[in-house]
């Protein structure tokens, strides 16, 4: 997996190459069954525009977490868009926005997860926010999950 983060726009993004076609990928990503094999066990996903999202659960040591959201845009085979605020916590004033972005990539598929709109959430939140969601995503092994997802499958 390869990390790119923009520090200066506070904007996180992940890619990982999987060996299916973007079909495969996409399979994991379009229902709410595929999904709860990789992203979360406790997850509510309504996959179309306007669609409620929300996830949950505990970090160790951390605590809970609660984040929710509305589906902005649904491409298929190529993205997958949706709002993230979090409910714990410190509150946030907004949004902000993850997305999953599928190429075709050799005989596979190039995913990219981009969590963005940091600088939104003020300054006060903004960079605490953006370093702890790089850790977040990191350690939930995100992208590693679907890649095993879509791979078993294959």
């Amino acid at each position: 997996m390869l990390a790119i983060h923009e520090t200066e726009e506070l904007k996180i993004q992940f890619e990982i190459e999987i060996a299916a076609a973007p079909a495969k990928v996409w399979a994991k990503l379009a229902t709410l069954e595929g999904m709860n094999e990789w992203f979360a066990r406790t997850l509510i996903f309504e996959h179309r525009v306007g669609g409620a999202f929300q996830m949950e659960g505990e970090v160790p040591e951390e605590g809970p977490y609660r984040f929710s959201g509305k589906v902005v845009k649904i491409v298929p085979e190529e993205e997958l868009t949706f709002t993230w605020t979090s409910e714990l916590g410190d509150k946030w004033p907004t949004h902000t926005l993850v997305s999953f972005r599928l190429e075709p990539s050799g005989g596979g598929t190039r995913v990219t997860l981009t969590h963005s709109g940091f600088k939104t959430l003020g300054a006060e939140l903004a960079n605490e926010e953006y370093e702890g969601h790089i850790e977040g995503w990191a350690q939930a092994k995100t992208l590693e999950s679907l890649k095993e997802a879509v791979e078993a499958g294959s």
